[in-house]
């Protein structure tokens, strides 16, 4: 069953819009009800690209442990605390920690001093969605600040964050134009004197990708060869300002008392102007394919329901965003080998997706994944993407975006883990937190609106000094070991305990590699120490046990069943799992061991050192009285409507 057959028409009326959204909403609660009975096989991703392209230059290499050529035949566990410390050096980031034990039996009994947590991996009939990878995104901020340090230091903290002695990162997403992360706001057809000045470029004879443009290509291929398999999409913060209402790039500042600003209806696009961004993205994609970058997915938006003034974003309606689609971009996305990604927003807003997969041919045509934010009030709801997968079975999910917000030194920031792991369990092949690298301001970043405190993996303090921060180490104990085309798998028993409403949880999740190893990720937060026992429930005789200390993340590495517990042999080569890098200005510590015998006392703390955001006022946005005086271009869609 699919929720295309209920029947919804989505060429409608802006007056029928909210009746509609509706009894859309009351249609998909019931679909969604009778479908939760379905078993669904794991989802594919093997027809997913790369970013590299080999004619263009040499790639990097490929995978990493838990392939075949790096097959894991020891269990052994790392440890990143959630306490960004205070003073450096103090704490466990990506440490090697007790591994835990294989055992013949389920223990009888708990250690006396700390809870047992059983729990199972459904190895029998759990099989779910393949995973993509794990990663950030390329800002123009991450590009400011890597193009200051020089050639020995970019080499380095490129082989921190995509290496495989380092983060390995294989998912990344990129801004098409600039976003709040930009110190200069543009588009790749701004035609006019400033962004907000722009007068409709109909035969897009003025499309470049400028200076910034060329500058994220030129940065974007580098990192292929690194590594040659990262996964890249672009998404856009807003249109050129002369396909939107109002005509503006960035509408003016209309702040809300205590932050923020006010929704702007007219800030939203002209769909008179559908053939216009059909050309956009492809000559943005093939501009990338010239500099040596394959972009392998888009979002048609960035949060398109976002649309306040004061930084880069605009309303793309569903209707719309279904129309552009249907309209030329996915087949133009397509023939590139470029998939599309609907919605690319929030969690509370699922109809969205529904109605631009509805509205693009069904499932299986044109629209090929679902992106969710992190940033429902007052808690991302990931299970709405287990619904949606109910709904769509063979439409991939992806959680896109999430943020640290000014991370306080001497708190638990558990931030990256509680937005990796819940995704994945509910569906997600991959997950990607926001900004990369900025310099110790958080920025460069908008002057006119838009995050000035969001924190990356990377803060840039001179030519040749970086910080690696928490997040950094935290994106690590998901990225480093969990590999291309390995399969999430359900935990049962007591895996998962409580939610983001809660005070605690402990989060985990399991995938098997390609080496048929497992990568297990658990999220500490529950107020103590927990002695977990492992096990299987598909005949495996394997059971595995050992600590997962308070207020941390741990990734056990367990080898397949049938493969002993000696070292690597000297012919298969482990991949290195420490971060070399000396030009840092925090660096991993060793971690501490367990006393024999005596109950552990939990120490948690991290690395991460947050500067203070900027406290500057914010400038007013420029322009923004600018009117576009001839009328809308008429053709296949010249009315302005979808």
């Amino acid at each position: 069953m699919k929720l295309e057959k209920i029947g919804i028409n989505l060429h409608r009326g802006a007056d029928d819009r909210g009746a509609e959204d509706l009894k859309m909403g009351r249609f998909c609660a019931c679909a969604l009800i009778l479908l939760r009975c379905t078993l669904l096989a794991a989802q594919s991703v093997q027809n997913l690209g790369v970013s590299c392209i080999a004619s263009s230059q040499e790639c990097g290499p490929r995978g990493g442990i838990g392939d075949g050529a790096h097959p894991v035949l020891s269990p052994q566990s790392f440890i990143t605390d959630a306490l960004i410390s205070i003073v450096a050096n103090t704490t466990r980031q990506l440490s090697s920690g007790p591994a835990p034990v294989r055992l013949s039996a389920s223990p009888s009994s708990s250690s006396s001093c700390r809870p047992r947590r059983n729990i199972i991996i459904d190895s029998a009939n759990g099989a779910q969605q393949e995973m993509v990878g794990f990663g950030h995104a390329w800002t123009d901020s991450a590009i400011s600040v890597f193009n200051t340090l020089d050639n020995a230091t970019l080499s380095r903290v490129l082989e921190d964050l995509f290496g495989q002695s380092g983060n390995n990162m294989g998912f990344m997403r990129h801004t098409i134009g600039s976003s709040d992360l930009s110190g200069e706001q543009y588009t790749y057809d701004d035609n006019g004197p400033s962004f907000n000045e722009g007068e409709p470029d109909l035969d897009l004879s003025n499309f470049s990708l400028g200076p910034h443009g060329t500058g994220q290509a030129k940065m974007i291929a580098q990192m292929g060869t690194v590594k040659g398999d990262v996964f890249l999409f672009g998404s856009p913060w807003s249109y050129p300002g002369w396909t939107k209402y109002n005509d503006l790039f960035i509408a003016p500042n209309l702040n809300v008392d205590g932050g923020g600003s006010y929704n702007i209806l007219n800030n939203s696009f002209n769909p008179a102007y559908i053939p216009q961004m059909v050309g956009y993205f492809s000559k943005y994609v093939d501009a990338f394919h010239d500099m040596g970058v394959q972009v392998n997915g888009i979002t048609p938006m960035n949060e398109p329901l976002n649309y306040q003034g004061g930084y880069p974003c605009m309303l793309l309606d569903p209707v719309d965003a279904a129309s552009l689609i249907a309209q030329g971009l996915g087949q133009a996305m397509h023939d590139r080998g470029v998939i599309i990604m609907a919605y690319d927003h929030n969690t509370d807003q699922p109809v969205y997706p529904a109605r631009v997969i509805q509205g693009t041919g069904g499932e299986g045509s044109l629209t090929d994944a679902a992106a969710w934010h992190c940033y429902a009030g007052p808690v991302a709801n990931y299970s709405v993407m287990s619904d949606f997968h109910y709904a769509f079975p063979n439409t991939l999910q992806f959680m896109t975006e999430c943020s640290n917000y000014l991370p306080q030194s001497g708190s638990w920031n558990f931030e990256v883990a509680a937005n990796f792991i819940p995704p994945v369990t509910h569906g997600a092949s991959a997950a990607a937190m926001w900004v990369m690298a900025t310099d110790q301001d958080y920025g460069p970043h908008s002057p006119y609106g838009g995050c000035a405190g969001c924190q990356g993996s990377v803060i840039v303090n001179s030519s040749t000094q970086y910080t690696l921060t928490n997040d950094y180490y935290m994106v690590g104990q998901f990225s480093r070991f969990v590999r291309r085309g390995s399969v999430n798998y359900r935990i049962l028993g007591d895996g998962n305990e409580g939610d983001a409403r809660q005070d605690n949880q402990f989060y985990t999740m399991a995938v098997r590699n390609p080496d048929s190893s497992w990568a297990v990720v658990m999220m500490n937060n529950i107020g103590s120490d927990q002695d977990v026992v492992l096990g299987f429930n598909n005949g495996e005789t394997d059971v595995w046990q050992g600590t997962v200390p308070n207020a941390t993340v741990v990734t056990w590495l367990l080898p397949a069943q049938d493969v002993g517990a000696e070292p690597p042999a000297p012919d298969v080569p482990a991949a290195p799992l420490t971060n070399v890098s000396v030009s840092i200005s925090v660096s991993a510590t060793a971690t501490g061991g367990e006393p024999g015998g005596v109950c552990p006392t939990t120490s948690t703390s991290s690395s991460s050192s947050s500067s203070s955001s900027s406290t500057s006022t914010l400038e007013l946005v420029p322009n923004t009285t600018h009117t576009i005086e001839s009328p809308a271009p008429t053709g296949s869609n010249g009315t302005g409507t979808a």
